[in-house]
């Protein structure tokens, strides 16, 4: 089991950079890419992850958890 989160990685590369990340995707026919889209409205992806299913659940999950405490977190500062 990888403890390395590829998709909170690029989530906090965007973040870097100026812009945000409005949700992830997993792709149905190929298990280990996910797709972003950025608030710009642009792709990010594919971004390639390392693991079996369960662990590409679990990085999907604390993703998802990940960006949703960023968006809370920037309504409460507006």
């Amino acid at each position: 089991m990888s403890n390395k989160n590829e998709l909170i990685e690029v989530i906090k590369s965007t973040c870097t950079s100026g812009l945000g990340v409005k949700s992830i995707r997993k792709q149905k026919y190929d298990p280990c890419s996910f797709y972003m889209t950025r608030t710009d409205g642009k792709q990010i992806g594919p971004v390639k992850c390392d693991g079996g299913v369960e662990d590409l659940a679990r990085k999907f999950s604390e993703a998802q958890a990940h960006l949703e405490a960023m968006k809370s977190s920037t309504r409460r500062a507006a």
